[in-house]
């Protein structure tokens, strides 16, 4: 079990190691969960997440690139009548380090915007934010066309304004393990277009 685990491990921290200056690819995440909090005495709290995030992206250089990513997510709770989406244009600009044929690693910087929707109870309301930080990862380049990527959220700074029903709240991050991109850590698939 230990193999196979360090195996897929070594599979998903990979790097494009096939990609050519002027080079395109396209790809990007998928995720969804949900979840349930029992408290004895309490309605259980049920919520649910997914997100989308399509991204394309092409190579100024053989070690440099520059991509567009557009986040869709969104979440709801039926115990309080919570719902929440969101949409989010990345810009990030990444430059790899090659150390094999087929494994590079990368470190870049990402930003990003953020507007959306929220209803709490009845009542509507908006929500909008920045975000930019610095992140690592790696490529693993699965074949010719096909590469695994994971990126790790690093260092950075996030602000997100919520107005529900005229109360504003406003949430700030700054620091370690912060990621305009999504997830803390995260794991995509591109398909690369030979020039």
């Amino acid at each position: 079990m230990k193999k196979i685990i360090l195996a897929i491990t070594i599979s998903i921290f990979s790097l494009t190691t096939y990609a050519q200056k002027s080079s395109w690819y396209v790809g990007g995440q998928v995720g969804f969960n949900s979840g349930t909090e029992e408290e004895s005495g309490m309605p259980d709290i049920k919520t649910s997440n997914w997100s989308f995030a399509p991204e394309v992206g092409t190579f100024l250089k053989d070690n440099l690139q520059l991509g567009l990513a557009l986040n869709i997510s969104g979440s709801n709770s039926d115990t309080n009548d919570y719902s929440q989406t969101k949409i989010a244009p990345v810009l990030y600009l990444r430059r790899f380090f090659k150390l094999t044929d087929s494994f590079s690693t990368f470190a870049g910087v990402v930003g990003s915007f953020t507007t959306g929707s929220v209803e709490e109870n009845g009542v509507d309301g908006d929500l909008s934010g920045v975000g930019v930080n610095l992140s690592i990862g790696a490529a693993y380049a699965l074949s010719p066309r096909f590469t695994a990527v994971a990126q790790y959220g690093l260092f950075g700074y996030t602000s997100e304004t919520t107005d529900l029903g005229g109360i504003e709240t406003t949430n700030t991050n700054f620091g370690l393990n912060v990621n305009s991109l999504g997830p803390v850590f995260n794991v995509g698939i591109y398909y690369t277009f030979k020039k």
